[in-house]
């Protein structure tokens, strides 16, 4: 493969790093080389200039329970006027996660996280009164499934971590791929036992590291959004299949208009309606409703108040 590469233009190689990354953003420069047949300086220099021209960013992001965020919501928001005044208003908010601006029915979509349901109940009226929102459309999470960006799954033992953890936390939701030399500096142990806790809070699901796309200088991926409408006896069958969908960076299960959410990133028109054919083709599934991300205003799950700090 070539190691000319443009500035701000990624190619096939750039891509095929960019997915390693998503799934693990530790992945050493000596790993990546094998997986896209380059050599180990070459993919450091591909991995630097990623970064560096902000085609993506390597987080740690921390288990939603780790930061008492037990109940999650996705908000379809219709609106008059501008978007963008609304999307800011939205993205100004401590409790939003995600912030997109959508094509459709509805002209954004947000995520809450909030302790519990009750928290969420608030936030929605807090909401419903920013100017310029006419109507709000809500679906909670009974369980995400799939998310690229985020651990999914059973919650760590409350009580599991310490002041060190909670610093390191903090560490990798900066900088997901520091060297375990430079956490160590920051935390004050060697280098060895640093390796142990990282690779123990990797384990045990606190934390997820990999790259978040910022943007693609050929534009070659478009996420798109899916509200699926199953069997009443579908739900749990027809996510195992979902789950395995190759494009696919975020799955949950809800309740609300849709039994379940997904989205998915396609490089072409026609990837796209392979997927939706795919999925409509499963059986218990009963109607697929599609909008588009537009443009990502907010997309981040760090915590300033991480462990008390």
């Amino acid at each position: 493969m070539s190691n000319e590469i443009a500035p701000g233009v990624l190619d096939d190689t750039d891509e095929a790093i960019i997915t390693l990354l998503e799934e693990d953003g530790r992945l050493t420069h000596r790993e990546i080389a094998a997986r896209v047949d380059l050599s180990r300086s070459a993919a450091a220099t591909r991995v630097q200039r990623l970064l560096t021209e902000g085609h993506i960013d390597i987080r740690g992001v921390v288990h939603p329970a780790v930061l008492g965020h037990d109940v999650l919501a996705h908000i379809s928001v219709g609106i008059t006027g501008s978007a963008t005044r609304v999307a800011d208003a939205l993205a100004a908010r401590e409790d939003t996660t995600l912030v997109s601006m959508t094509s459709g029915s509805h002209a954004l979509v947000v995520e809450l996280r909030a302790s519990d349901i009750v928290e969420i109940d608030d936030a929605l009226a807090e909401v419903r009164a920013i100017e310029g929102i006419l109507t709000t459309e809500t679906l909670l999470y009974t369980e995400v499934i799939r998310d690229v960006a985020a651990p999914v799954g059973a919650a760590p033992a409350a009580g599991s971590l310490d002041e060190t953890d909670y610093a390191l936390l903090r560490a990798l939701q900066s900088n997901g791929r520091a060297s375990f030399v430079d956490l160590a500096a920051s935390v004050g142990l060697s280098p060895a036992g640093t390796r142990r806790r990282v690779v123990r809070l990797l384990a045990g699901n606190v934390v997820r590291v990999g790259a978040v796309v910022r943007h693609s200088g050929r534009e070659r991926r478009t996420a798109t959004g899916i509200g699926l409408r199953l069997d009443g006896a579908a739900h749990r069958a027809v996510a195992a299949q979902l789950a395995g969908l190759p494009s696919l960076t975020f799955l949950a299960r809800t309740l609300g208009r849709y039994d379940a959410l997904l989205t998915v990133n396609t490089a072409t028109s026609g990837g796209l309606v392979e997927v939706l054919d795919r999925i409509r083709d499963l059986d218990g599934v009963r109607e697929a409703e599609t909008w588009s991300h537009l443009r990502f205003v907010k997309e981040t799950y760090a915590s300033l108040h991480l462990g008390g700090a």
